[in-house]
Formats: C-alpha cells, structure tokens, sequence
C-alpha cells in the first residue's frame, strides 16, 4: 500500500512521510494558522499581545534555570495553553474518512522494510 503524504486535507492538512524508523506528521498548516491568528490578534493589540509574549519570554527564562518541575514551568505551560486557546487551539480535527487514510499512512510509513542480505560466496 502506497503512503498517502497528505492523508487529511482539511480543516488543516498534515503530511506523512517516512524516516528512519518511522513516520514524520507535518503539522505546519494547523502552525501557519495559529501564527497567522497571532498576528491578527498584534494588530488589534499590539501591546496587550507583546506583554503577553514578553511574560512568556520571561517565564520560560526561569524555568529553563529552575528545572522541570519548577512555579515557572507551571506558569509558561498555562500561559501557552491560554494563548492556545485565544489562538483557535491547538488541537488538529480529522473527520470521517480521513481518521482512516491518517491510521493507514502512519502505517504505511512506519513499517521496517525488510532488505535481503547478500549471500556469501558458495552459499545457497
């Protein structure tokens, strides 16, 4: 079965396509979008949408010195999740057929390809 490499069309589309070892999803159509919202959202407000990044900034700076499990972690991953959510979300739906033809592609791209060795010399 041949990979299908844009399995979902729509609301965003994603691409598979096979690596070593396995398959990569190409999501940056559902990206373009959120980044495009973005924009829109600086040009209504400009000063409210580059605080809310400067916070962002700033709490990521803190957490990447306190660690995994620091206040700042907690505080950067709710603000992304906010701004996600102001955003559209960050979620990718995938209707009707598509969940199949996606399942199908990821499976195809996945599986281990199988390559004869060569045999050696006076071996049958």
């Amino acid at each position: 079965m041949p990979v299908d490499h844009t399995p979902v069309d729509g609301p965003h589309r994603i691409h598979v396509r096979r690596v070593p070892g396995g398959a990569a999803l190409d999501v940056s159509h559902l990206i373009g979008h959120l980044i495009t919202q973005l924009a829109r959202d600086f040009d209504e407000d400009p000063t409210g949408v580059a605080d809310q990044l400067l916070e962002l900034a700033g709490l990521d700076r803190s957490a990447r010195h306190q660690g995994g499990d620091s206040h700042a972690v907690h505080e950067r991953d709710a603000l992304v999740d906010e701004l996600l959510d102001s955003l559209g979300g960050g979620s990718q739906l995938i209707y009707g057929k598509q969940v199949g033809a996606l399942a199908a592609s990821l499976l195809a791209a996945g599986q281990v390809a199988i390559v004869p060795t060569q045999r050696e010399a006076g071996a049958a």
